[in-house]
């Protein structure tokens, strides 16, 4: 698998949370490998909060759609996730990539999940759930 250079996973102080900075089209390895640099994150920092920035994130394969809601995320509920901010993308198909991919998460999982325009917006959110 190639390196990403501009998709990331990191933990944020000033937040307390685990941040995953997702860009461009990715493969469902390259975006499983983020996703569970985030996971690990949660469960050793102890962290209830995460923020996605999707923003120039490209379209989601079912298949990772399907991942994210059978797998990832009862293991992120499971680690403590609570509080879920996502910086979204403008154009239609990553909107609706994320649409698809967090459809079950607050109904089935009980995570509290907000959607921003804008980094500092979502920062601001989670800074205020303690």
């Amino acid at each position: 698998m190639k390196e990403n250079e501009t998709s990331n996973a990191l933990y944020d102080f000033q937040t307390n949370a685990a941040v995953g900075t997702f860009v461009g089209f990715l493969s469902p390895d390259e975006f499983k490998t983020i996703a569970n640099q985030l996971l690990d994150i949660l469960e050793k920092k102890k962290i209830k909060k995460q923020l996605n920035d999707i923003k120039r994130m490209k379209v989601l394969k079912p298949e990772v759609q399907e991942w994210l809601n059978t797998i990832w995320f009862p293991k992120a509920k499971k680690a403590g996730l609570k509080y879920f901010a996502f910086v979204v993308p403008d154009d239609i198909f990553g909107k609706m990539s994320m649409d698809g991919a967090n459809r079950n998460a607050k109904d089935t999982f009980g995570i509290e999940i907000q959607y921003f325009n804008a980094i500092e917006n979502a920062k601001n959110w989670l800074v205020s759930k303690n």
